[in-house]
Protein backbone atom coordinates (compact mmCIF):
# COMPACT_ATOMS: atom_id res chain seq x y z
CA UNK A 1 0.00 0.00 0.00
CA UNK A 2 1.24 3.42 -0.35
CA UNK A 3 0.89 6.74 1.50
CA UNK A 4 -1.17 9.62 -0.37
CA UNK A 5 1.70 10.97 -1.16
CA UNK A 6 3.44 8.63 -2.46
CA UNK A 7 0.81 7.98 -4.55
CA UNK A 8 0.48 11.62 -6.19
CA UNK A 9 4.15 10.73 -7.15
CA UNK A 10 3.70 7.59 -8.48
CA UNK A 11 0.57 8.70 -10.58
CA UNK A 12 2.98 12.00 -11.63
CA UNK A 13 5.61 10.16 -12.67
CA UNK A 14 2.25 7.52 -15.00
CA UNK A 15 1.17 11.03 -16.14
CA UNK A 16 4.14 12.08 -16.94
CA UNK A 17 5.47 8.72 -19.05
CA UNK A 18 1.96 8.77 -20.65
CA UNK A 19 1.97 11.51 -21.59
CA UNK A 20 5.44 12.05 -23.06
CA UNK A 21 6.50 8.71 -23.74
CA UNK A 22 9.76 9.18 -21.19
CA UNK A 23 10.17 9.25 -17.75
CA UNK A 24 10.75 12.80 -15.78
CA UNK A 25 13.95 13.94 -14.48
CA UNK A 26 14.72 14.77 -10.95
CA UNK A 27 14.08 18.24 -11.06
CA UNK A 28 11.05 17.87 -13.29
CA UNK A 29 9.62 15.73 -10.36
CA UNK A 30 11.03 18.45 -8.26
CA UNK A 31 8.85 21.23 -10.08
CA UNK A 32 5.67 18.97 -10.43
CA UNK A 33 5.54 17.83 -7.27
CA UNK A 34 6.66 21.48 -5.62
CA UNK A 35 9.14 19.61 -3.28
CA UNK A 36 11.98 21.77 -1.74
CA UNK A 37 14.84 19.93 -2.38
CA UNK A 38 15.73 16.77 -4.94
CA UNK A 39 16.46 14.68 -2.17
CA UNK A 40 12.67 15.20 -1.23
CA UNK A 41 11.66 13.38 -4.48
CA UNK A 42 14.92 10.85 -3.96
CA UNK A 43 13.42 9.80 -1.25
CA UNK A 44 9.88 8.91 -2.40
CA UNK A 45 11.41 7.38 -5.51
CA UNK A 46 13.66 4.95 -3.24
CA UNK A 47 10.63 4.16 -1.39
CA UNK A 48 8.35 3.26 -4.56
CA UNK A 49 11.33 1.38 -5.91
CA UNK A 50 11.60 -1.16 -2.66
CA UNK A 51 8.07 -1.61 -3.54
CA UNK A 52 8.56 -2.43 -6.75
CA UNK A 53 6.49 0.34 -8.40
CA UNK A 54 9.24 1.91 -10.37
CA UNK A 55 13.01 0.64 -11.20
CA UNK A 56 15.54 3.43 -11.77
CA UNK A 57 18.60 3.32 -13.63
CA UNK A 58 21.81 5.75 -13.65
CA UNK A 59 20.47 7.43 -16.84
CA UNK A 60 18.76 11.05 -17.26
CA UNK A 61 15.54 9.78 -17.68
CA UNK A 62 15.94 6.35 -15.86
CA UNK A 63 12.95 5.75 -14.17
CA UNK A 64 10.89 3.20 -15.18
CA UNK A 65 6.97 1.40 -14.20
CA UNK A 66 7.04 -1.64 -12.24
CA UNK A 67 5.73 -5.15 -11.50
CA UNK A 68 3.48 -4.13 -9.14
CA UNK A 69 2.39 -0.77 -10.92
CA UNK A 70 1.80 -3.22 -13.90
CA UNK A 71 -0.18 -5.37 -11.76
CA UNK A 72 -2.25 -2.69 -9.77
CA UNK A 73 -2.53 -0.10 -12.09
CA UNK A 74 -2.92 -1.69 -15.67
CA UNK A 75 -6.10 -4.63 -16.85
CA UNK A 76 -5.81 -6.55 -20.14
CA UNK A 77 -8.10 -5.27 -22.56
CA UNK A 78 -8.77 -7.82 -25.15
CA UNK A 79 -8.25 -7.23 -28.82
CA UNK A 80 -11.50 -8.75 -30.67
CA UNK A 81 -10.00 -8.48 -34.51
CA UNK A 82 -9.87 -5.53 -36.97
CA UNK A 83 -12.23 -2.43 -37.79
CA UNK A 84 -12.05 -0.81 -41.24
CA UNK A 85 -12.18 3.32 -40.79
CA UNK A 86 -13.39 2.79 -44.62
CA UNK A 87 -15.98 0.52 -45.92
CA UNK A 88 -16.64 -2.23 -43.34
CA UNK A 89 -14.53 -5.17 -43.43
CA UNK A 90 -15.03 -8.68 -41.99
CA UNK A 91 -16.73 -9.20 -38.44
CA UNK A 92 -14.54 -7.51 -35.87
CA UNK A 93 -16.07 -8.95 -33.09
CA UNK A 94 -15.69 -13.04 -33.27
CA UNK A 95 -11.89 -13.36 -33.00
CA UNK A 96 -9.59 -13.29 -30.01
CA UNK A 97 -6.05 -11.71 -31.11
CA UNK A 98 -4.99 -11.23 -27.59
CA UNK A 99 -5.02 -8.27 -25.18
CA UNK A 100 -3.60 -5.28 -24.92
CA UNK A 101 -2.29 -3.87 -21.24
CA UNK A 102 -4.04 -0.37 -20.29
CA UNK A 103 -3.79 1.70 -17.47
CA UNK A 104 -7.52 1.49 -15.28
CA UNK A 105 -6.78 5.55 -15.19
CA UNK A 106 -8.24 5.33 -18.91
CA UNK A 107 -11.62 3.68 -17.98
CA UNK A 108 -14.80 4.33 -15.55
CA UNK A 109 -16.51 1.47 -13.89
CA UNK A 110 -16.59 -2.66 -15.06
CA UNK A 111 -13.09 -2.89 -16.57
CA UNK A 112 -14.86 -6.03 -18.50
CA UNK A 113 -17.47 -3.47 -20.61
CA UNK A 114 -13.99 -2.69 -22.70
CA UNK A 115 -12.49 -3.97 -25.97
CA UNK A 116 -9.83 -2.90 -28.49
CA UNK A 117 -9.98 -2.90 -32.25
CA UNK A 118 -7.07 -2.19 -34.80
CA UNK A 119 -7.76 0.14 -37.16
CA UNK A 120 -7.62 -0.36 -41.07
CA UNK A 121 -8.17 3.05 -43.24
CA UNK A 122 -8.52 6.34 -43.41
CA UNK A 123 -11.73 7.56 -43.13
CA UNK A 124 -11.49 8.98 -39.40
CA UNK A 125 -8.24 10.32 -40.02
CA UNK A 126 -9.53 13.90 -39.19
CA UNK A 127 -11.74 12.67 -35.73
CA UNK A 128 -10.37 13.60 -33.25
CA UNK A 129 -10.67 12.00 -29.54
CA UNK A 130 -8.50 13.39 -26.57
CA UNK A 131 -6.53 15.24 -28.41
CA UNK A 132 -5.45 12.15 -30.56
CA UNK A 133 -6.51 10.87 -33.81
CA UNK A 134 -8.04 7.69 -35.37
CA UNK A 135 -5.21 6.82 -38.22
CA UNK A 136 -4.74 3.74 -39.90
CA UNK A 137 -2.87 1.08 -37.81
CA UNK A 138 -3.66 2.46 -34.01
CA UNK A 139 -6.12 0.96 -31.93
CA UNK A 140 -9.32 2.57 -30.30
CA UNK A 141 -10.60 1.39 -26.60
CA UNK A 142 -13.97 0.66 -27.23
CA UNK A 143 -16.80 0.99 -24.31
CA UNK A 144 -19.73 -1.70 -24.71
CA UNK A 145 -22.18 0.03 -22.61
CA UNK A 146 -22.16 3.54 -24.55
CA UNK A 147 -24.13 2.33 -27.20
CA UNK A 148 -26.86 5.48 -27.37
CA UNK A 149 -25.95 7.42 -30.54
CA UNK A 150 -25.43 10.93 -30.77
CA UNK A 151 -23.69 13.31 -33.55
CA UNK A 152 -20.69 13.94 -32.35
CA UNK A 153 -19.16 11.04 -31.15
CA UNK A 154 -17.38 7.93 -32.84
CA UNK A 155 -18.96 4.24 -32.84
CA UNK A 156 -18.08 0.94 -33.63
CA UNK A 157 -21.19 -0.28 -36.04
CA UNK A 158 -21.62 -3.69 -36.97
CA UNK A 159 -23.46 -3.53 -40.54
CA UNK A 160 -24.55 -7.35 -42.28
CA UNK A 161 -21.69 -8.71 -40.11
CA UNK A 162 -18.76 -6.17 -41.03
CA UNK A 163 -17.52 -3.76 -38.25
CA UNK A 164 -16.89 -0.09 -38.95
CA UNK A 165 -15.91 3.09 -37.08
CA UNK A 166 -18.43 6.15 -37.78
CA UNK A 167 -19.62 8.85 -36.83
CA UNK A 168 -24.19 8.77 -37.15
CA UNK A 169 -26.28 10.93 -38.74
CA UNK A 170 -29.96 9.78 -38.77
CA UNK A 171 -32.22 11.89 -41.15
CA UNK A 172 -35.98 10.26 -41.58
CA UNK A 173 -35.92 6.85 -42.59
CA UNK A 174 -31.91 7.49 -43.67
CA UNK A 175 -29.04 6.40 -41.87
CA UNK A 176 -26.26 7.96 -42.28
CA UNK A 177 -22.49 6.59 -41.28
CA UNK A 178 -19.78 9.36 -41.59
CA UNK A 179 -15.91 9.12 -42.39
CA UNK A 180 -14.28 12.13 -40.68
CA UNK A 181 -10.90 12.12 -42.98
CA UNK A 182 -8.56 14.21 -44.78
CA UNK A 183 -8.82 12.15 -47.58
CA UNK A 184 -11.81 13.40 -49.88
CA UNK A 185 -12.64 10.14 -51.71
CA UNK A 186 -13.94 8.66 -48.72
CA UNK A 187 -17.90 8.70 -48.76
CA UNK A 188 -20.81 8.38 -46.17
CA UNK A 189 -22.29 4.98 -45.67
CA UNK A 190 -26.24 5.72 -46.33
CA UNK A 191 -28.64 2.96 -45.29
CA UNK A 192 -32.15 2.35 -44.00
CA UNK A 193 -34.03 1.42 -41.09
CA UNK A 194 -34.53 -1.86 -42.79
CA UNK A 195 -30.72 -2.81 -42.87
CA UNK A 196 -29.00 -4.90 -40.53
CA UNK A 197 -27.22 -2.47 -37.99
CA UNK A 198 -26.15 -2.11 -34.26
CA UNK A 199 -24.08 -0.13 -32.24
CA UNK A 200 -21.31 -2.20 -30.46
CA UNK A 201 -20.04 0.46 -28.85
CA UNK A 202 -18.60 4.14 -28.94
CA UNK A 203 -14.97 4.97 -28.85
CA UNK A 204 -13.31 6.35 -25.41
CA UNK A 205 -9.82 6.32 -26.65
CA UNK A 206 -7.17 5.43 -29.38
CA UNK A 207 -3.66 4.24 -29.28
CA UNK A 208 -1.22 4.70 -31.52
CA UNK A 209 2.14 2.61 -31.47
Amino acid sequence: MLTDKQQKVLDTITEYISKYAKSPTIEELKELLQQKSKRGVTQYLEVLEKKWFITRGSGFRSIRLGSQWMLESTFNVPILGYANAGTPLMDAVETDYGSLPISKSFVSGDTKKYFVLKIEGTSMNAYEINGKTIENGSYVLVDTSETSLNNSDAFVFVVNGAATIKKYKKDGNTIYLLPVSHDEYHHPIILSESDRIWVNGKVVDVFQF
